[in-house]
């Protein structure tokens, strides 16, 4: 049976030692086997990645995407830099695709963090993941997965769910195929989300506004789940010539 614990943590603002964090805030509390949720914009500010957005000098591509989709021309300089592809947009966001992953602006966020900054992804969230569980295995003796994720969008739904960024040390993509179902139908596509799964649940925990709770502990996975390895955005994606909506949309890559 699966149990979730949200951690609280004061706000944050610039960098500071999450490994430490979460020493202080479990103590002894933590289990080999437990999985930790992380909000992608703590990890993210615990690694400086604030940007002031007047330190940002837009270029001639930006500017014309600002004038566009009506947006602030030094945000979209940012999504530029941050995103691997601009796929297009509607007023007040750019519709971007990095490491594989589609979010709007890139990822970057302008809630619960001063006015005039914006929050970036990660540089390397699957990096950070790693560095986290290898922290708190050498100061907490223990093993643990990580997960970092974010809230995402749906095609054609309302609300926000939850999205994993990265992971380590968990099996987050669960290939079911040539498993049989319930009338002993051979699976042939289906492979789970687990971390997505993980980040949806953890979300129902931190919330979108002033909650406070960047941190999750999720205990009762089952074991055969956690094992050594890595997932960055490229490991959780597909092409587009695979993927269901854009493929039906008629996406076939290029600049917006």
């Amino acid at each position: 049976m699966l149990t979730l614990s949200p951690v609280a943590v004061q706000a944050k603002s610039s960098r500071f030692d999450l490994a430490g964090l979460i020493e202080e805030k479990l103590g002894g509390s933590l289990r080999d086997g437990d999985v930790l949720v992380i909000s992608s914009k703590f990890v993210a500010v615990s690694e400086g990645r604030v940007v002031k957005l007047g330190t940002v000098r837009p270029g001639e591509r930006a500017n014309e995407l600002a004038a566009k989709h009506r947006m602030d021309a030094r945000l979209c300089e940012l999504v530029l830099r941050e995103s691997d592809e601009v796929i297009g947009g509607i007023p007040g966001f750019l519709l971007a695709s990095k490491d594989g992953l589609l979010t709007p602006n890139a990822g970057i966020d302008k809630s619960n963090v001063k006015h005039g900054r914006v929050v970036l992804y990660p540089r390397r969230p699957e990096v950070s993941a790693w560095r986290i569980r290898e922290a708190l295995k050498f100061s907490m003796g223990v093993s643990v997965g990580v997960v970092i994720c974010d809230s995402r969008l749906s095609p054609t739904r309302r609300g926000t769910t939850g999205v994993a960024v990265a992971a380590s040390g968990i099996e987050a993509v669960f290939d079911m195929r040539g498993r049989a179902d319930l009338f002993g139908n051979v699976l042939k596509v289906t492979a789970q989300g687990l971390a997505d799964d993980l980040s949806s649940a953890a979300e129902v925990l931190m919330g979108e506004s002033d909650e406070s709770v960047p941190i999750v502990v999720v205990r009762g996975l089952d074991r055969r789940l956690l094992r050594e390895t890595e997932y960055g955005g490229k490991r959780f994606a597909i092409s587009a010539e695979d993927c269901v909506y854009l493929r039906s949309l008629g996406f076939s890559g290029g600049p917006a």
